[in-house]
């Protein structure tokens, strides 16, 4: 179907476009007079599709236009394109025609303010702060004396020439294990990042130094790499930071366990000079040869002053030995007189001394004596009363009496028995009474106690029988008497 017709009678109809023609010519429209220009506005509803574009709003007070940047190009921003950020985009006006949209393609994006390799910075500086990658207790010390050093930097850099020059100077016999790496322009961070794994891997160092020269904030851009700062941080091996010169700042001396200002500095971070450490060496020994000197010195004057106040020993030997004759034989006389009245002593005890069964014994004697007179007695009182009986019988049977009699009889038979009963328990009183005292004295008999495993101690120096430790002294002769037999013994101490 022809779109242009004719009108009837020969009059021309207007034209009529399609919407796909009337949005293509508005694009080519567009494009033709507005190629490229630079829009600032702030960034709104940012985001990154899977496809690796950039869509966002772009913004001011009064209009917003879609943006779209395509992944060629948003690759190759530096920082991170936030919502509420103030941005300049180059770019060209155009149509999206299945939609008819009004959109800007983007080819370039500049922070406005800071400059955006600045601003990169900044971003991924406080993201690996937040992850604690730059927090001083994950710091490791830098071992002493390392007999290893890494190196990862530029084989043909003037830094590289720098630290060899200072290592060596420093510590002739230190190894040296260089990565060589890029350390500028596309995939340097990634080269530098595996350098740092792979003298991991190998294991010999025991400290790293990772680093440049000088160079723009461009040249340096490789150790502001977000990979470059977490292979630092995972790497088991310390590692020194040497970026560029003294003011120059990267993340990765932030990641680092050291930051030198220098390459040159590094090295002398590094490992200790041999010859400072020598001559400290030097001046430690010194100290102590001193110091041991004057210890020496003060011993000899003091050996010296000792000599002078000792006296010649074999006098004083001769002296002491007739001093020790002397005292030997006054204690042995000592001893012998005492060992005498010791005797004597314990002689007189024992005689007066008797053992428990014999009084026992004697009591029971007593008794038996006691019991006979009793029985002889009531016998003769029993033989009295019968000889009156007989007689009261005599004189009763002279009188005819007889029932009298027979009462006498009967008293007298109850009488005998009554005196016989009586006889009876003042016996077995007496016996109860002498067992009782018999087995008190046989309780508190000395014999009895040393039974039951004690003993009498007698001092031998004066016959007394010791009931205080204070009364003996030191040497003393001692006589123990035990159950069976006597010890003797000398004191070698006393404890009150």
């Amino acid at each position: 179907m022809n779109h242009q017709g004719e009108l009837e009678f020969g009059v021309r109809k207007p034209r009529a476009l399609s919407v796909s023609q009337l949005v293509r010519m508005v694009r080519e429209s567009l494009e033709s007079n507005l190629d490229q220009c630079w829009v600032v506005g702030e960034v709104s509803n940012a985001r990154l599709a899977p496809s690796g574009h950039l869509y966002l709003t772009l913004k001011d007070a009064r209009s917003a236009i879609a943006v779209v940047m395509f992944r060629s190009a948003s690759e190759r921003l530096r920082f991170r394109v936030n919502d509420g950020l103030q941005v300049l985009v180059r770019g060209r006006v155009s149509l999206y025609e299945a939609r008819g949209t009004l959109q800007f393609y983007a080819e370039e994006i500049q922070p406005r303010g800071l400059g955006a390799l600045q601003l990169a910075f900044e971003q991924l500086k406080q993201k690996l702060a937040a992850e604690g990658l730059f927090d001083v207790a994950r710091k490791r010390p830098v071992p002493f004396l390392p007999r290893t050093v890494g190196i990862v930097t530029a084989l043909g850099g003037a830094a590289l020439r720098d630290m060899l020059f200072i290592l060596m100077g420093r510590n002739p016999n230190l190894h040296v294990l260089i990565r060589p790496t890029r350390v500028q322009g596309a995939g340097a961070a990634a080269d530098v990042a595996a350098g740092l794994d792979e003298l991991n891997r190998d294991g010999r160092c025991e400290v790293i130094i990772v680093g440049r020269g000088g160079g723009s904030l461009e040249d340096l851009w490789a150790f502001n790499e977000e990979i470059v700062a977490r292979a630092i941080r995972r790497s088991a091996i310390p590692v020194i930071s040497a970026v560029g010169h003294e003011i120059d700042y990267t993340i990765a001396d932030f990641a680092a366990d050291v930051r030198a200002p220098t390459p040159t500095a590094a090295a002398h971070l590094a490992t200790a000079s041999k010859e400072e450490l020598k001559q400290r060496v030097d001046e430690t020994a010194a100290t102590l040869v001193g110091a041991m000197r004057g210890v020496v010195a003060a011993y000899r004057k003091d050996v010296a002053q000792l000599a002078r106040r000792v006296r010649n020993p074999a006098a004083q030997l001769r002296q002491n030995r007739q001093r020790v004759d002397d005292a030997a034989g006054a204690l042995n006389a000592a001893a012998l007189r005492a060992l005498h009245d010791r005797r004597s002593r314990v002689t007189h005890l024992a005689q007066r001394l008797r053992a428990p069964l014999d009084v026992a014994r004697e009591l029971r004697n007593r008794a038996a004596r006691a019991a006979l007179h009793l029985a002889h007695r009531l016998s003769a009182m029993v033989q009295a009363r019968r000889v009156q009986t007989a007689r009261a019988a005599v004189n009763l049977g002279r009188s005819s009496l007889p029932q009298r009699a027979g009462a006498h009889r009967r008293e007298l038979a109850a009488h005998t028995e009554h005196l016989i009963g009586r006889m009876h328990r003042a016996v077995e009183m007496r016996r109860h009474r002498l067992a009782q005292l018999a087995a008190r004295l046989d309780s508190l008999s000395p014999l009895k106690v040393l039974e039951r495993g004690y003993a009498v101690a007698v001092n031998l120096r004066d016959g007394h029988a010791i009931t205080d430790a204070a009364s003996v002294e030191i040497g003393d002769e001692l006589e123990v008497r035990v159950n069976r037999g006597r010890i003797r013994a000398v004191t070698s101490a006393r404890q009150t």
